[in-house]
């Protein structure tokens, strides 16, 4: 009777072993996988989104080079009409490690003493500049309507540029680039770089 005892009492820590075993493995498998499952909908967690410190940056200023900020079709009582360049701004973020710039830009196109209504095409040029050797590393050119209504003698147009991109080296871009604008007048060529700022 005593050894049947003893094979009873053996079986219990054997059954009660192996169900602290079955329970630490639910818990650390079994359990984990439902608790990923009831949290993010799926058995495995999503990637920890890493915390990486958001750069600031100094935006460059903007310049109008000279002889780009108004273009006249015609000269005293011959004016037909003049298109000019109006208020500007100009925004940056870091994206990939790149200052993406936007440019705002707006302006007017003006009807002469030979001029009157009509539909105008405006090339306006924006660009980024490299200060070290005054190139002029990425730009576009847009095509901007304005039309002067009959009886009228102006009308107004506006843009904001494409993202242009240029490398991040250090917050203070401003030392290291320079936002152009102007009238496209060479078909197409970048405007010539000064040193004039706006």
């Amino acid at each position: 009777m005593l050894q049947g005892f003893q094979v009873n009492k053996l079986t219990k820590h054997i059954v009660a072993a192996a169900g602290a075993l079955l329970l630490a493995g639910c818990n650390s498998t079994t359990g984990s996988s439902i608790g990923n499952l009831i949290a993010f909908n799926s058995t495995t967690p999503p990637p920890v989104q890493s915390m990486a410190k958001v750069d600031k940056v100094e935006c460059p200023s903007i310049d109008v080079p000279e002889g780009t900020s108004n273009v006249r079709m015609g000269e005293g009582a011959s004016l037909r009409h003049q298109y000019s360049l109006g208020d500007m701004s100009r925004e940056c973020t870091i994206e990939n490690g790149q200052i993406a710039i936007r440019v705002g830009v707006t302006g007017r196109v003006l009807a002469g003493p030979a001029g009157g209504a009509g539909s105008f095409s405006v090339p306006v040029r924006v660009g980024i500049r490299r200060e070290s050797d005054q190139k002029i590393v990425t730009s576009k050119t847009y095509r901007l309507a304005a039309a002067i209504p009959a009886g009228g003698t102006q009308a107004s147009f506006s843009v904001v540029s494409e993202p242009l991109y240029v490398p991040f080296t250090r917050e203070e871009a401003n030392e290291d680039y320079m936002v152009v604008v102007g009238f496209d007048r060479g078909g197409g060529a970048a405007p010539k770089a000064t040193r004039a700022r706006r």
